[in-house]
C-alpha cells in the first residue's frame, strides 16, 4: 500500500503560503514590536525575523549535502536583515529552498533512508516535512504570538493561518 506522498510543487506551494503568512504577521507588528522579547534571554522579534530568513534554507542544504558546514555563515548573513528588508529576504529564501529541493528526487524520497539532523534514520520525505516545512509552521506560530504579545491585539486566527484579517 502506497503512503501519503507530496510532490515537490505541493511542498513549494505550502512553503509559499507559510512565507506569505509570515510576511503578513511581520507587517502587523506594532510600533516598537521588533524590539520586543518575552524574557531578557529570548530572541527579540527582530532576531526571530532574521533567523526566519535562513532557517528553511539551512535545512534544505542539509538535505542535499548532509551536513551543517554552511549554517554558521548563513545565520550570520541573516543578521543583516532589517524590518524593511524582511519580506524580500523571505522571498529570496523561498527561491533558494526551491532550488535546493530541485536537487532531491521526490519520487524516491519516501523510500530513501537518510539521517535526520537529530541522528535518527528515517525516510527523506519525512525529514523534509519535519525540517524544511516544519520550521515555517513552527516559527510562524512563534511570530504570531510575539506580535500579539508586543501589542497587536487585533490579530486573530485568520491572520495566523491564512495571512489575512477576518475583517
Amino acid at each position: 500500500m502506497a503512503g501519503l506522498m507530496i510532490t515537490k510543487q505541493q511542498l513549494i506551494s505550502l512553503c509559499r503560503h507559510e512565507t506569505n503568512v509570515i510576511q503578513h504577521l511581520a507587517a502587523s507588528l506594532p510600533d516598537g514590536g521588533a524590539d520586543w522579547r518575552p524574557t531578557p534571554d529570548q530572541r527579540s522579534t527582530l532576531e526571530l525575523l532574521q533567523y526566519m530568513t535562513s532557517m528553511a534554507e539551512i535545512l534544505a542544504v542539509y538535505l542535499v549535502k548532509g551536513g551543517f558546514e554552511h549554517a554558521t555563515a548563513m545565520s550570520e548573513k541573516s543578521k543583516e536583515v532589517t524590518l524593511d528588508t524582511f519580506a524580500h529576504a523571505m522571498d529570496n529564501q523561498l527561491g533558494r529552498v526551491s532550488e535546493w529541493m530541485a536537487e532531491i528526487d521526490f519520487d524516491a524520497a519516501s523510500t530513501k533512508m537518510i539521517q535526520a539532523p537529530w541522528q535518527e534514520e528515517m525516510a527523506q520525505s519525512e525529514v523534509i516535512m519535519r525540517t524544511v516545512y516544519g520550521t515555517y509552521v513552527a516559527y510562524r506560530m512563534q511570530l504570531f504570538l510575539y506580535a500579539k504579545q508586543a501589542g497587536n491585539k487585533d490579530l486573530g486566527t485568520f491572520d495566523c493561518w491564512l495571512g489575512r484579517s477576518a475583517r
